[in-house]
């Protein structure tokens, strides 16, 4: 479904902009299957995800296996998430799309529940470091903005084999943000999708973020 990248879409973009990096790699072994093509009501699960990256960022770019209608960067890699960042830093780079001085706000596809809103917090904090959401102690490093000096990193590492993600950011100025309507029991915005049994949960989250809506 995806279709290669426009570099003249270098034109289009300001230094403050994010460039949204939708990750859609891995092999899902605990799944069974494609994860990401897992139906969720009328959506899959990548295609949610892809919904709130792409009003969160006006230029998104698919990393992986060609799962939605965003222009695709393919994983040839296949070495796993970082590896695939450095992959598309590369090519965005060397198109010119992706300055030097311009974050990424990274998401990867198995991530459906996170609202364009949470997104947006991210991506427009305050400065140009990496941000990074910690939600009930646990930070989240795949639905983040990485800095340009930590995008510099994941291409350093994955050239020398290095695949730790935590690594890559590991820089002076990242910020870990917690925020208080993150941290309860009743947020499932961070709830990914890893195995079968997660599916259900998701739904049931779904159902309950819809019911929670105001009704137009």
């Amino acid at each position: 479904m995806s279709h290669q990248p426009d570099c003249n879409l270098k034109n289009h973009l300001t230094p403050t902009e994010c460039v949204g990096l939708l990750l859609t790699g891995g092999t899902s072994h605990r799944f069974g299957r494609n994860k990401l093509t897992q139906p969720l009501g009328r959506q899959s699960v990548v295609q949610f995800a892809a919904q709130a990256l792409t009003t969160t960022c006006r230029t998104t770019f698919e990393v992986g296996a060609g799962l939605t209608d965003l222009p695709q960067i393919p994983d040839s890699m296949g070495r796993g998430p970082l590896a695939a960042i450095a992959q598309a830093v590369t090519y965005l780079r060397a198109n010119g799309i992706l300055k030097s001085n311009q974050c990424a706000l990274v998401l990867a596809g198995d991530v459906p529940l996170i609202s364009s809103s949470t997104l947006a917090i991210i991506a427009h904090w305050p400065g140009n470091s990496s941000v990074i959401p910690v939600v009930n102690g646990r930070e989240q490093y795949l639905a983040a903005r990485w800095s340009p000096q930590c995008l510099d990193n994941s291409v350093t590492f994955a050239k020398r084999g290095s695949l730790k993600i935590k690594n890559a950011l590991d820089a002076p100025k990242t910020q870990y943000l917690s925020l208080n309507k993150w941290n309860n029991d009743r947020n499932f915005e961070f709830l990914d999708v890893d195995t079968p049994d997660q599916i259900s949960k998701v739904t049931d989250a779904l159902r309950t973020i819809t019911e929670r809506r105001p009704q137009s």
